[in-house]
């Protein structure tokens, strides 16, 4: 019987970017067989020491799958492959959110937000690297080049990620990722096109270049500082349109 080989065996060249080695190496691993539709795949972790690459290297890739309808993903739930002969039901079940986090009022996540960030900036000072940097940089000059309100937010949003990904702290990247699915709903939607005016986007724009800046520092006062007036300013601009 034909034994599909191991992760490590299906990892592409080192010529390509660490972001498509990723992608890359994950892509020849379903075409393999390695996975079967239905199954859940081995956490980020467990991939990036597999890739020898960053779990923000492994998570991008992710990302790409994810959007293509490759796969499945659920906070603290796993990562799933979809496809034919995959219990797609079945999937959806588990990955459901809890009933708190599905009832969540954007209100809330605001003041979850502002709790939370600049306390993870404080620690983003002390644990970002040159890569999270250059990852930083990108969505900053994204965001800075969208034509459109939900290219801005995409880009915005993968900041705020790429921030909390700095701590190397698995529990904070499921709970942030967790406030990321909500505001991926309508109502959300309808709050973030109405609040966005082009005046407010490069207002946004400076805040994000001072919250860089005050990474690049490693100061961690004006780090929290600078996040901590961002999403104030964010929250009155939501629900005070």
């Amino acid at each position: 019987m034909h034994k599909p080989p191991s992760i490590a065996a299906i990892r592409p060249p080192d010529t390509l970017g660490r972001a498509r080695i990723a992608y890359d190496h994950l892509q020849r691993a379903i075409a393999s067989g390695l996975w079967r539709p239905g199954e859940q795949l081995p956490t980020e972790r467990s991939l990036a020491q597999s890739l020898g690459l960053a779990r923000n290297t492994v998570r991008r890739a992710l990302d790409t799958l994810e959007a293509e309808g490759r796969i499945a993903r659920g906070v603290g739930r796993g990562t799933f492959l979809v496809g034919e002969g995959a219990d797609e039901d079945r999937i959806a079940t588990t990955l459901l959110p809890p009933a708190a986090f599905l009832n969540a009022s954007p209100a809330e996540v605001m003041e979850a937000r502002i709790l939370l960030e600049p306390a993870v900036a404080e620690l983003a000072v002390a644990r970002a690297t040159q890569a999270d940097f250059a990852e930083l940089d990108r969505c900053l000059a994204e965001s800075e080049a969208a034509r459109t309100v939900p290219e801005f937010e995409h880009w915005d949003g993968a900041l705020h990620r790429t921030l909390v990904a700095t701590c190397r702290n698995g529990l904070l990247d499921a709970f942030y990722a967790v406030l990321n699915r909500i505001r991926d709903d309508a109502e959300w939607g309808m709050l973030k096109e109405r609040s966005v005016t082009p005046e407010r986007r490069a207002i946004y724009q400076t805040h994000h270049r001072a919250i860089v800046a005050a990474l690049r520092a490693r100061d961690p006062v004006a780090a929290r500082d600078a996040v901590r007036m961002h999403l104030l300013a964010v929250r009155d601009n939501l629900f005070n349109p």
